[in-house]
């Protein structure tokens, strides 16, 4: 991946969480928008949002998996 926080088997480091967001049910949200409710969570805090906006925290990384919906789905043949 292009760059941020990644998890291996090893180690887990948090989780990234993606809400599909047809609707545009909450504009003028930081974490809401390209379709999707976006958001990460650390490992040691785990109820609440590491992130604060998905324009610089979120995007940046899901840039190469533009094309499929912002989603990587090479790992998960069944998104595919």
């Amino acid at each position: 991946m292009t760059s941020g926080t990644a998890s291996h088997q090893d180690k887990l480091n948090g989780w990234f969480v993606l809400v599909k967001d047809s609707t545009k049910r909450h504009p003028g949200n930081p974490l809401w928008g390209d379709g999707w409710g976006w958001s990460h969570f650390d490992v040691g805090a785990p109820t609440r949002t590491t992130a604060t906006d998905y324009h610089s925290d979120c995007l940046p990384c899901h840039t190469p998996a533009q094309a499929t919906d912002w989603v990587y789905t090479q790992g998960y043949p069944s998104l595919r």
